[in-house]
């Protein structure tokens, strides 16, 4: 789904000071609960966004008490954010949260047919009664406008610039007019009004990055001042979704930019390296600290001094290497952009690149960027993300430093199982067929490096919980063309991103002798065998079309 934005900057209620507290307590209850339905969901589910990464809700469940009740409290960065109640699949709704207490409730006997389902108390509870009306009011102005609704695409992206732009502005105003709309016959919400402007103003920004990514051209000046309300409240899914089209378009005019000009962006200050390396390296004695605090303070002034430099950088070099390249391209950033977005990016830079480090190396990433990152928002994002990544170190370390790997999977974590093999490949893959015959298999082609593989992974877990516990999830990890991933990073990955499974670790022969055998061999491509060891689907959907994947696999399972 493509979105929009509004280059009118919003202040009033999300402008307020940044609150000392850090979470948010959601409390409630299900009227009338019986058994039936508690057996079938006996917890709700709150998630979050993080700025930092579209792909990484954050979400907690709050069990249900034998009365209905539940408790949950969940950390909150932004002053006001958007949060997302999921009941078993059953009900869902989004409401603004802010440092306090939400109480939600709900009648269990209504899900499916009450107008009005949630009722909220606590925080922001006029804005959050409201919301439902506001989406029933914009989805009837949405469906009555088809030029800006649904048939708004179709043409968007061959429009001019200019053109877009103003179709663009002219949705975003009839998104946000359904505020009146919803509230004609009550006092609205000033909150309310502020949490929609802010969601259509981003969805119109959104979509004018993205006509600027798919013309090939640079935005304007408008444009690049909307990335100063990066770091302010709300924090909305929206918002997230704009952040990461704006670093899309960032990541082109950095690799145009060190095209362009390779001596500058391959270059480091003298004095920021003496720095990095004063701070970093080990094991330096009181006499190399004095006078790398000389070359700091003072520049080079002998070749001498650029040789001690060199001396200890091939000491260190692992870490300073982690160090330089952050700083290398945090120096483009400061080029390319103003101060909000160039913080916005030099924390997304290890949030978009951990696939590539071990956890060793993003806790030490991760402590240089936040030591430079002023905007708090920006730095608790990324501290989340990487204690999410190293949480499962134990693990990680039990897969990398498994050895014994043979033909046939050997389970060297619950649920996760490895084999590797010198067998040609489409020999080796018809014995790991032979061996689950009679349960379907969902196959899973993929890169580590490639984005739209990393990017269907994080649906597995959801995928798996809704099939039965037998299917099984076979992963051929594809070795790329130019780079072959170390088998500590994709073994850190597979813990890290739950992908529970059979994984076969192939080599470039192995998967040039499938090419035929499981025809697309290409990453992020899927496959659905039954449970008689023939292919249902050989190019079946992926695991972000969930529920349609889930029909698929269950049809063939019955085959």
């Amino acid at each position: 789904m493509r979105f929009i934005l509004l280059t009118v900057l919003f202040s009033g209620f999300f402008t307020a000071s940044f609150a000392s507290s850090d979470s948010l307590i959601i409390k409630g209850r299900i009227l009338n609960l019986n058994g039936r339905l508690y057996r079938q969901a006996p917890s709700i589910t709150f998630s979050r966004n993080n700025i930092l990464q579209p792909q990484s809700e954050l979400s907690k469940q709050a069990p249900l008490q034998p009365d209905g009740s539940f408790r949950v409290s969940l950390p909150i960065l932004f002053p006001q954010e958007e949060f997302y109640l999921d009941y078993g699949g059953k009900a869902f709704t989004t409401f603004l949260g802010s440092p306090g207490t939400v109480e939600v409730t709900f009648n269990g006997d209504s899900l499916a047919k009450a107008k009005k389902l949630f009722y909220f108390a606590g925080v922001n509870a006029d804005a959050n009664n409201q919301y439902g009306q506001y989406l029933a009011a914009e989805n009837q102005a949405l469906t009555s406008n088809r030029v800006l609704g649904a048939d708004f695409f179709k043409s968007f992206w061959e429009r001019s610039p200019s053109d877009a732009k103003s179709l663009a502005s002219q949705r975003a105003q009839l998104r946000l007019s359904a505020v009146q709309a919803a509230t004609r016959n009550n006092v609205q919400s000033p909150l309310l009004y502020q949490w929609v402007k802010s969601i259509t103003d981003e969805e119109q920004l959104q979509i004018l990055f993205e006509h600027a990514l798919s013309g090939q051209y640079e935005v304007g000046k408008g444009l690049l001042d909307s990335l100063k309300r990066l770091g302010d409240p709300p924090l909305t899914g929206q918002r997230v979704i704009w952040a990461n089209r704006f670093g899309n378009y960032s990541d082109l005019l950095v690799e145009e930019r060190k095209y362009n000009n390779p001596s500058r962006t391959n270059s480091l200050p003298v004095r920021l390296m003496a720095s990095l390396i004063r701070n970093n390296a080990t094991k330096l004695t009181a006499e190399e600290k004095e006078r790398l605090d000389q070359v700091t303070l003072n520049g080079l002034a002998e070749k001498s001094e650029l040789d001690f430099l060199n001396k200890l950088f091939a000491k260190n070099e692992m870490v300073l290497n982690l160090l330089f390249n952050y700083e290398r391209e945090s120096r483009i950033y400061n080029d390319l952009f103003d101060s909000t977005a160039t913080e916005f990016l030099k924390a997304r830079y290890l949030a978009k690149n951990l696939y590539k480090f071990t956890y060793k190396q993003q806790l030490l990433l991760s402590q240089h960027i936040q030591s430079k990152t002023g905007i708090p928002q920006f730095r608790e994002s990324l501290d989340e993300i990487v204690n999410l990544e190293v949480k499962d170190s134990t693990d990680i370390n039990k897969l990398i430093n498994f050895k014994d790997l043979r033909t046939d999977p050997v389970e060297v974590l619950p649920g996760y199982l490895l084999a590797a093999s010198n067998d040609r490949g489409t020999a080796w893959v018809n014995r790991i067929i032979e061996i689950n015959k009679g349960k379907t298999i969902y196959l899973v082609k993929w890169n580590m490096e490639d984005a739209k593989s990393r990017e269907e992974m994080d649906y597995i877990p959801a995928l798996q919980a809704s099939l039965p516990e037998d299917i099984v999830f076979l992963y051929i990890h594809l070795p790329g063309e130019e780079y072959v991933a170390s088998d500590a990073l994709l073994k850190q990955y597979i813990v890290r991103h739950k992908l529970r499974g059979t994984h076969l670790l192939l080599n470039s022969s192995q998967m040039m002798d499938l090419l035929f055998r499981l025809n697309p061999l290409d990453a992020a491509t899927f496959s659905i065998i039954r449970p008689n060891g023939k292919f249902a689907l050989k190019n079946a959907p992926a695991p972000s079309a969930t529920e349609k994947t889930a029909t698929a696999i269950l049809e063939a399972d019955k085959q």
